[in-house]
């Protein structure tokens, strides 16, 4: 009788042990995180859910206040995501042909946080230092999951 107890006792815990784990082809996946393949402006590249595309990059025409080039980067983003996402400016890294990043330029730039299924789009501001072809990293603050674009032309502003 004890040993039929002591049995059923293992049995159960057994059964509720095995219940809770993770299964084994779910605990490693060679998914990534997010997409690194270099693309031009116009693409949509996921980050942990998501959806952001480069609408396009331009000079602005110079400002009084400086005698810099600036450029404008206009992106959309759409938050495919189950929990809030950030859509932010300050996200954004760009680079020269030299690998050199651009200082951002204070301006209004795009700074928002997107609810589970919202969209948004606005712009970023850089200062623009050396050529093109520009590459343009989105990275996850969390996660550190990125999307990378490479933008070979700026469009004029005029």
């Amino acid at each position: 009788m004890r040993k039929t107890m002591f049995l059923a006792i293992l049995v159960a815990i057994s059964l509720t042990i095995g219940a809770c784990g993770k299964p084994i082809d779910d605990a490693k996946t060679d998914t990534p995180k997010s997409e690194t393949v270099v693309d031009d402006s116009g693409v949509t590249k996921k980050v942990d859910g998501m959806a952001i595309e480069i609408v396009e990059v331009m000079t602005l025409d110079k400002a009084k206040k400086t005698d810099d080039t600036i450029i404008k980067v206009h992106l959309k983003g759409k938050n495919n995501s189950p929990d809030p996402q950030a859509l932010d400016s300050m996200l954004l890294t760009v680079e020269n042909s030299e690998g050199k990043p651009l200082e951002i330029y204070p301006s209004t730039s795009i700074g928002t946080t997107l609810a589970p299924g919202t969209e948004a789009e606005g712009d970023a501001f850089f200062i623009l230092k050396g050529d093109a072809p520009l590459t343009i990293t989105y990275e996850n603050p969390e996660t550190k999951s990125k999307a990378v674009w490479s933008i070979k032309t700026i469009k004029d502003a005029s």
